[in-house]
């Protein structure tokens, strides 16, 4: 018969088999005998009607996927012009001929079932395939122009088709099809081939682009355009990886943000939330992340739960395959194909568990990154409103902190935020499946479960309050730390360390450490709760089983359940990390809210108008007024204030220290809250605060600031401002990069840089705080000419002055008198000098005589009117303007400034406007890429270094014999017995549960149960002294002495290491290094050991019980480490970029912070915004890719445990089919630990890394703790005699010095001689060395030649403590810090009261110091915020008097002091107290040392004259011109006859 057969003539239509149908007994849609089946009575397969289900199935998601598909392209994309290509050609063909051969199976299928295809379910497959197939062919032709990448659902549905394609094709050539029906057979295998291809076209050709996308973005981010398989895989990922793999990263090489990733758009979608919540009484900061970053949150919900069914699944399968084997010891085994499929099974559930698990991830991660970075972008726009109330609240410290930690911790509940409801999800089906195996006795396990809830509840809430008390210390040392950096100087130069190095261990060891250790305490102990609760389960659980049940405990019983307490402990562990998430996050978000919701600066504070035109117009108004600092309490700043300031005048605010100058100014920028009045402002402001805030850039954009950069006018400013000498004297010009806080910049050359910035501005009302005070005497002069006096620049607008120099009141307009935050007087020079009042006897007080003024006068205004103008019509409105640039600024256009046309007759009155400086496009951050300019600067600051490729092995052995080399030991030893114990435990069980299944029932109950118990306790105690060990002996042993170690030679740093290296990198070290070494580093060791002794263990399971396991553990081993080491390098370089472009975010924040006066009055304060989100940003492009490549590892590491599953299922497959005898008890122990391995792997990789990453902290802090350090504090041979300098004489021996190496020499060879109890005063241009010369007293600076010598002792030959504590000063900045006033003026608490008092009473502080609440104990807040800036300085003068020196050294000690008070300081100075002193003043004002006995005069760095007044004045030389720019040659001549 089969012989004459012709292939495509149908024979009788076939009794069995896919074919085959008949008429009669058959089920409703199923023409074939079999039926619905699902498995066939004849054989072990599908029946035929129920294979044609599965293709259906496909093919109905083919239709209704595809036709979402098609609606989503057609309305969500946009088209573009895409060229045709074979490719687009080749795949549409492939579906058509795919449909041809379907229709050919259809017309087979009506031939074979004669008569009742119409009621057949398989011809209706073919049918419904037909259509699916139309409906992938139009999306498919869609896609071509409208995607940049193959759809997703089209994709999936290749996939499905093809699986369930092969499923039918195994099961007809088990029918033998091949042999009876080549015409269907070779039809179904066209269609099988072709599916095949179309799928291969789709997924792995690349689609042609059009031109637009060809172009393309290099930095596009790739998940842009990933297809779904490549989504699912991370697979998107693999070009970083590969790069990483083979070079180093730079930023560079970083993908840009996609589009709904960047600060901006998150930004803007919170402030939308935020907005509707600040509308409720209450706001809510939970409801507004919800509301914004919500929706992918709650999708990766949906793909969580499936995840966790299918983890559930496995069980159930492994309790198949045990039965599957069990079932070769009876006479009826089961067949192989049913054993292939359970392990097939597993293989799949674990894929696709796999794929699910890390989308959920991937979507928490994000939403975690989106919240971290709106949030940011938040409470930096806050601290722009921010008000003096909400300021005073909350340090500088606190708020970086809110940026730094509080919104970290609301990234981490985002990761973790699901297992909330996800982790009793996974207990209860948990607990159903328990209950299908074990019946009633589950429930002692539950109960088992309940009673370790509150213990471990209890524990968590302990930890709480143990890790809030850590917050507080921690707090309070970066507090101490940041006051310690911010005024080393002054630490230095009164030999103070000692002192605050005991602060900082006092903080740190018995704080903060005790704390630690209680913490590690409860740390082990919770450890062992939650090791023993699962073991307690199984054991009471099995217990009552055989108690209870006749039913022997079998391995079928044990096994799966064993497997599910296993899959148990991971949603009972991450409860409560879940909660205390909760929790943390809940108060970060208390915190938060609170900061959002802080007081803000008043809106109608200030009124503001439209600029005035003409000169004499009035430009500020403030009418009975009063204003205070802190709405809440009762003290008034200013009360009763009636001010006005015109166009073209200079008003100038007298007054004491104290009398409220500054507060007056910030009245008038909105800053103070005003309890009534009215302020009216018209025009922009410009503002030079009283301490000069310098931004860590250039000089040059310290003064552009922003504005368009208009090189004219920048050099008159620059002129105007007398700073041309300095941009020569600095080591490279004006693009010297000027350190955090201006470090590298003296006082005076601060000062005029921030006058600078205020006359480039070119504003309408110029508020200038006390400017001068900073400057040298002819400085000044310089600058009333050329800015501030009728002829300066700044001559058409309103200038309102606070300052306590003479001079400046004779060139001004109106004068105001504050005494006691009340206008006491007011009026013109002329008209005050008349009244006679305290203005008048002030000024004749300074100016004994007036003679030299009118010549004085007229000199030094050489500017012409005509040069000074910038011509030009109204001030540009900023705010459209701003919008156009910022846009602008985006597309990276050429940006041409707009065009503005004079006319002739604006020329003559356009003397008084000066055109305002428009506002420069942002066109990304200062600072960055200094490249390729930056090269050849030397005032660069050393970049942060940061080592590549792997850490050395050096500072792992340095970390372990800094943690005590025996106790790690101990540790080693002890972690290999613990896991020894419980796997002991499990095979112990193996053996009950084989005993168990041989007699049928449960003998020796006792015996078993006993045994049993004592190993899972025994390990679990192990665990617990293994964790003790390891935290209290290890980690903060090491965290004790690396600390130590690095503060130490912090404090021993010279002075030229602060000037190079920003705070903020410093204080990094310090807190999050520290951190890490503290709490992160031991855990993550831990973790790393612990797991990696698991899956050697569980290796050694699975080979002894099947051996031919171990021909794969070499090849999947090499794979296992192949992707580890790609992963390694790319993973430790990102996680290096993460953390190098973090820290610029908070420097730039703390920058910000204390300069927002500055901001604020300037109206940049958008700019700065930008500035922060682009910092932000910077660090997310490190960021994302870093938390993706854990996902990439991920997903490879699981396959491969799937790998691991499948072998070890297969080959005990094999095993038993071959009659080895392999038992099931073996079987199930070896798969119950198969099913564990991933996670241990996958444990591995990602704790070396995170011990890579955090190790760094320990290579970062040891690198500081080499750092060079200055001259030895005491040098035991050669200390100084006790009464040393018993007389005061100093003298320079052929000195030079340089501030570091490589820069210019600023002393060159001084020779002096300065005798016992001189009077010496040194006088000098800025930048002439005057204050180099202390540095040098003090060794701050050493010399590169020469020597100094103070009563005939060598000072370079003694120690630094020594020198320094012999010597006192009053430097240029009081340093004041955190504490009581007791605190600030003698830290090492030497001093008795009495002395503090009678120091107090010298320094005219004692009044003030008594009014003040608590008195000596009264705090003083954060950098003497408390205190005003002249107060401030007599503080320091009390510390000089409490110094038991002969040599005093005064560096502009007066300068912030007003005339009154410093009439008082000077009658101090020349009281019989000091007449036995040697004193060296450097001083600004001349009029402070024409008493001196003699005087130096600097010039460039060397001695350009040095004799007593009346001689230098005779010799006509510098210091005579000095003194004649100050008016003061009468005085000298009266004082001083020639001799």
């Amino acid at each position: 018969m089969r012989s004459s057969q012709i292939p495509l003539r149908l024979s009788s239509p076939p009794a069995t088999g896919y074919l085959a149908a008949s008429a009669h007994n058959r089920q409703p849609l199923c023409g074939n005998t079999e039926g619905w089946g699902p498995l066939s009575p004849d054989r072990y397969d599908f029946t035929p009607c129920f294979l044609d289900v599965w293709i259906a199935v496909v093919a109905v998601w083919g239709i209704v996927g595809g036709a979402g598909a098609a609606w989503y392209l057609l309305n969500k994309c946009t088209p573009q012009h895409v060229q045709k290509n074979w490719h687009f050609y080749a795949k549409l063909i492939t579906i058509a001929a795919l449909i041809a051969a379907t229709a050919v199976q259809a017309a087979l299928q009506i031939e074979y079932f004669a008569g009742i295809w119409a009621g057949d379910f398989r011809f209706w497959t073919s049918i419904v395939t037909i259509l699916s197939l139309c409906v992938t062919f139009y999306v498919q032709y869609t896609e071509h122009w409208r995607s940049r990448n193959p759809n997703g659902v089209v994709l999936f549905f290749w996939l499905f088709l093809l699986i369930a394609y092969a499923v039918k094709l195994r099961s007809l050539i088990a029918q033998n099809i091949h042999q009876d029906h080549v015409a269907y057979f070779a039809v179904f295998c066209v269609s099988v081939g072709l599916a095949g291809l179309e799928l291969i076209l789709e997924w792995l050709v690349p689609k042609r682009l059009s031109d637009y996308d060809a172009l393309g973005d290099d930095d596009e981010c790739p998940f842009e355009y990933a297809n779904i398989f490549s989504v699912l895989t991370f697979s998107w990922m693999t070009p970083m990886m590969k790069r990483g793999y083979k070079t180093f990263l730079t930023q560079d090489d970083l993908w840009n943000l996609r589009k709904r990733d960047t600060t901006k758009s998150t930004s803007e979608r919170f402030e939308e939330a935020w907005g509707y919540e600040l509308d409720k009484k209450h706001p809510s900061l939970w409801i507004a992340l919800f509301r914004a970053f919500g929706a992918p949150y709650f999708r990766g919900t949906v793909i969580k739960t499936m995840s966790d069914v299918l983890n559930f699944a496995q069980p159930q399968l492994l309790r198949l395959l045990i039965a599957f084997v069990d079932s070769y010891r009876t006479d009826e085994p089961q067949p192989i194909i049913r054993g292939a499929a359970i392990a097939l099974a597993m293989f799949a559930v674990s894929v696709s568990q796999t794929a699910f698990l890390h989308q959920y991830f991937q979507r928490a991660f994000e939403t975690g990154i989106r919240i971290k970075s709106a949030l940011t972008a938040s409470i930096y726009s806050k601290s722009t409103r921010l008000s003096n109330e909400g300021r005073a609240s909350k340090s500088t410290g606190d708020i970086v902190n809110y940026m730094a930690v509080d919104t970290q911790r609301l990234q981490d509940l985002a990761q973790y935020g699901q297992q909330l409801w996800s982790a009793p999800f996974q207990i209860v089906l948990c607990m159903l499946s328990l209950y299908q195996l074990l019946g009633f006795s589950m429930f002692a396990g539950v109960g088992a479960m309940i009673i370790m809830i509150p213990v471990n509840g209890w524990i968590a809430r302990l930890m709480k309050s143990l890790q809030k008390e850590q917050m507080k210390n921690k707090d309070a040392r970066t507090r101490l730390m940041t006051e310690i950096l911010n005024n080393i100087k002054s630490i230095k130069l009164y030999a103070w360390t000692t002192a605050f190095i005991n602060k900082l261990n006092y903080i740190r060891n018995d704080r903060e450490l005790k704390t630690l250790r209680k913490i590690g305490g409860t740390q082990a102990f919770s450890t062992f709760t939650w090791s023993t609760t699962p073991f307690l389960v199984s054991c009471s659980t099995f217990g009552v089983f055989v108690l209870t049940q006749n039913r022997p405990l079998t391995t079928e019983i044990v096994f799966p359940a064993l497997t599910l307490f296993n899959l148990l402990t991971f949603p009972l562990a991450i409860l409560p990390m879940v909660i205390t998430a909760i929790v943390e996050a809940s108060v970060a978000v208390g915190r938060i809210t609170s900061y959002l919701l802080a007081e803000e600066l008043q809106e109608d504070a200030v009124i503001r108008e439209k600029t005035v035109v003409e000169s004499g117009e009035e430009s500020v108004r403030i009418r009975d007024a009063t204003f205070t600092w802190n709405k809440d309490e009762s003290r008034q700043a200013l009360q009763d204030i009636n001010f006005s300031a015109h166009k073209g005048e200079l008003s100038c605010i007298v007054g004491r220290v104290g009398a409220g100058k500054s507060s007056l100014l910030q009245a008038i920028l909105g800053d103070l809250w005003k309890i009534k009045g009215e302020v009216v402002l018209r025009g922009a402001v410009a503002y030079v605060p009283q301490s000069a805030w310098v931004m860590n850039a250039s000089v040059r954009e310290n003064i552009v600031f922003g504005h368009r950069w208009d090189p004219q006018f920048y050099d008159k400013t620059v002129k105007a401002c007398a700073l041309r000498d300095d941009f020569v004297a600095l080591p490279d010009g004006d693009q010297t990069m000027v350190g955090e806080r201006g470090i590298s910049l003296s006082g005076g050359q601060k000062a005029r840089l921030t006058l600078a910035r205020a006359v480039y501005a070119r504003a309408d009302v110029y508020l200038l705080d006390d400017c001068l005070s900073a400057v040298d005497q002819h400085v000044g002069r310089h600058l009333i000419d050329n800015v501030l006096g009728a002829k300066g620049l700044l001559a058409g607008k309103t200038r309102i002055l606070a300052t306590n120099s003479i001079p400046v009141l004779m060139e001004s307009d109106m004068i105001v008198l504050l005494r006691d935050s009340k206008i006491l007087e007011k009026g013109t020079y002329g008209q005050l000098m008349a009244m006679k009042g305290e203005i008048a006897s002030l000024i004749r007080a300074s100016q004994n005589d007036d003679q030299n003024e009118s010549e004085s006068r007229t000199s030094g205004s050489v500017v012409s009117d005509e040069e000074v103008t910038v011509y030009g019509t109204s001030p540009t409105s900023e705010d459209e303007n701003d919008q156009t640039e910022a846009e602008a600024a985006q597309e990276n256009l050429a940006q041409l400034a707009p065009i503005h046309t004079g006319n002739g007759n604006a020329r003559k009155s356009s003397f008084n406007t000066l055109r305002r400086a428009s506002t420069a496009s942002f066109k990304g951050p200062r600072g960055r890429m200094l490249d390729e300019e930056g090269a050849g600067l030397k005032s660069k600051q050393t970049k942060e270094h940061s080592e590549q490729g792997k850490v050395k092995w050096s500072v792992y052995g340095e970390y372990a014999k800094t943690s005590n080399l025996v106790a790690v030991a101990i540790y080693l030893v002890l972690l290999v017995g613990a896991q020894t114990a419980s796997i002991g435990g499990s095979v112990w069980l193996k053996q009950w549960s084989e005993v168990n299944q041989r007699y049928g029932g449960n003998p020796n109950v006792g015996k078993y149960i006993g045994v049993y118990f004592a190993f899972g306790v025994g390990s679990a105690a192990l665990v617990v002294v293994q964790t003790l060990i390891l935290w209290i002996f290890c980690s903060i042993e090491a965290s004790r002495k690396l600390h130590e170690r690095m503060a130490f030679a912090i404090f021993r740093s010279p002075m030229s290491f602060f000037e190079t290296t920003p705070a903020g990198r410093i204080l990094n070290r310090f807190s999050s290094d520290i951190y890490r070494v503290d709490e992160v580093l031991a855990r993550t060791f831990n973790m790393l050991f612990v797991n990696s002794a698991r899956a050697a263990f569980t290796l050694v399971v699975i080979s002894a019980s099947v051996p031919i396991f171990i021909v794969l553990i070499i090849p999947l081993g090499a794979l296992y480490l192949y992707i580890q080491r790609y992963y390694l390098r790319t993973s430790r370089e990102l996680k290096r970029l993460d953390s190098i472009s973090r820290s610029p975010v908070y420097a730039h924040f703390q920058e910000s912070l204390s300069g927002m006066s500055t901001i604020r009055a300037y109206n940049q304060q958008k700019r700065f915004e930008l500035e922060n989100e682009w910092r932000v940003d910077a660090n997310l492009r490190a960021y994302f890719p870093s938390i993706n490549a854990n996902r990439w590892l991920a997903v490879r590491l699981e396959f491969l445990g799937s790998v691991i599953i499948l072998a070890a299922a297969g080959f005990s497959i094999i095993s038993v089919a071959r009659k080895s005898g392999l038992s099931a008890g073996m079987v199930g122990l070896s798969m119950s630990y198969a099913l564990q391995i991933t996670q241990s792997l996958n444990w591995i990789v990602r704790q070396t890394v995170e011990v890579e990453t955090n190790i760094v902290s320990v290579e970062r802090v040891l690198e500081y703790a080499a750092l060079p350090s200055e001259a030895p504090e005491i040098i035991s041979k050669n200390r100084p005699p006790i009464s040393w300098p018993a007389h005061g004489a100093v003298s320079f021996n052929n000195y030079s010095t340089r501030y570091r190496p490589g820069l210019d020499l600023v002393l060159k060879n001084i020779n002096l001689d300065i005798k016992p109890h001189e009077k010496i005063g040194v006088v000098g241009r800025t930048g002439a060395g005057k204050s180099s010369l202390t540095l040098a007293l003090f060794r701050i600076i050493e010399p590169t030649e020469g020597f100094v010598s103070i009563d005939d002792l060598d000072t370079s030959s003694i120690g630094l403590l020594d020198l320094r504590r012999r010597l006192a000063i009053i430097p240029q900045d009081a340093a004041l810090f955190e504490g009581t006033v007791r605190d600030n003026l003698d830290p090492g608490h030497v001093h008795d009261d009495t002395e503090l008092w009678s120091v107090l009473q010298h320094a005219r502080l004692r009044d003030y110091v008594d009014s003040m609440p608590g008195r000596l104990d009264a705090r003083i807040n954060e950098g003497g915020s408390n205190l005003s800036a002249g107060q401030r300085q007599l503080v320091s003068l009390a510390r000089a008097l409490l110094a038991p020196s002969n040599i005093l050294v005064l560096d502009e000690a007066t300068a912030a002091v007003d005339v009154e008070t410093d009439a008082m300081l000077q009658q101090t100075l020349r009281s019989t107290m000091f007449s036995n002193r040697t004193i060296i003043t450097i001083a600004h004002r001349i009029n402070t040392i024409l008493d001196s006995d003699r005087i130096i005069v600097l010039d460039k760095g060397a001695v350009a004259e040095f004799d007593t007044p009346g001689e230098l004045v005779r010799h006509k030389g510098l210091f005579y011109e000095l003194v004649r720019e100050a008016n003061l040659l009468s005085t000298l001549d009266i004082t001083q006859s020639p001799s």
